[in-house]
């Protein structure tokens, strides 16, 4: 109906017309009347992204967990807020250097780190012992982990 409506206000149409494009009924003319307004909220809905509150506090969506250079895990159950797991999004600050082992992740979440940390040497994140990969992550950068079956954080 949308493209015959389409057809309509772009070639003419109707009686008399040289198209041979049928004359719109009653229905097509009031749909045709709401189709950019449809089109134009579907565009708009398609173009917003994800968008996090940046924090630590409890509805924080990209919550910022503290480093320094002892500390080399990260639990994905606890290391966040008191009482919460972490959310998808875990952003690094700190003096984080090397190899940050990373355990207790939620089945079927898409993790996302960001290394936003005070040295210019990237980290690694990968699973307890490295056994499903590992993603090396530079200074201000981004890297993903899916969390599989079992708790198995799979980097790569």
């Amino acid at each position: 109906i949308l493209a015959q409506a389409f057809i309509l206000f772009t070639r003419g149409g109707g009686r008399g017309s040289r198209h041979t494009v049928p004359e719109p009924s009653w229905h097509m003319m009031r749909l045709s009347r709401w189709a950019p307004a449809c089109i134009g909220a579907g565009l708009l809905m398609v173009s917003h992204a994800a968008k996090y509150i940046i924090g630590q506090q409890e509805h924080a969506g990209a919550f910022e967990v503290n480093f320094d250079e002892e500390k080399q895990t990260l639990d994905l159950s606890k290391d966040c807020y008191p009482g919460k797991a972490c959310p998808p999004v875990i952003v690094m600050v700190g003096r984080q250097v090397g190899t940050i082992e990373v355990s207790n992740c939620h089945e079927g979440v898409m993790y996302t780190f960001v290394n936003k940390g005070d040295l210019d040497a990237g980290v690694v994140v990968q699973h307890e012992g490295g056994l499903y990969g590992a993603k090396g992550i530079p200074q201000f950068g981004v890297g993903t982990c899916f969390c599989y079956k079992d708790s198995n954080l799979m980097c790569g």
